[in-house]
């Protein structure tokens, strides 16, 4: 798998998503943590890329693949703020930004082309994760096709 794939996105979301305050491959940050809290800034996004299929263009010999580029992208706040109606409305706000956040990273990486790419940047899912540590998380996954 090419390091340009990674580089290119991290880029690409330091540069239209300011609103990330650290963004940085996914090395369990927020899983394997033994402090307070995980070692971020808030909000973040951690990526994961791997290739979960690759098919050879050709049966003769050492051939490029056509491989499937996926993305998955850990975004998590740590706001404390809910969407509870009994809350004040300021405090709902500050949770419903959550979701312009998130459309912002999915209008960013959607239909984004990069090179070696095939298909462009699709996004297949974003779910969000039940966690006991009182962060809110959610997994936002891309696929796009390459050639290698």
């Amino acid at each position: 798998m090419k390091k340009e794939y990674l580089s290119d996105l991290l880029e690409l979301l330091e540069t239209e998503v300011p609103e990330l305050r650290w963004i940085d491959a996914d090395e369990g940050q927020l899983d394997y943590y033994t402090d307070e809290r995980p070692p971020v800034a808030w909000p973040c996004c951690l990526v994961e890329l791997s290739m979960p299929d690759t098919r050879d263009l050709s049966s003769m010999g050492t051939v490029p693949q056509r491989c499937t580029l996926r993305t998955v992208l850990t975004i998590a706040f740590n706001d404390c703020a809910s969407l509870n109606t009994h809350t004040p409305g300021s405090v709902r706000e500050t949770a419903l930004k959550r979701f312009d956040l998130l459309e912002k990273i999915k209008q960013s990486i959607h239909g984004r082309w990069f090179d070696h790419f095939q298909q462009p940047y699709m996004r297949r899912s974003c779910v969000p994760q039940k966690r006991e540590d009182g962060l809110k998380v959610y997994e936002m996954v891309f696929e796009a096709a390459v050639i290698e």
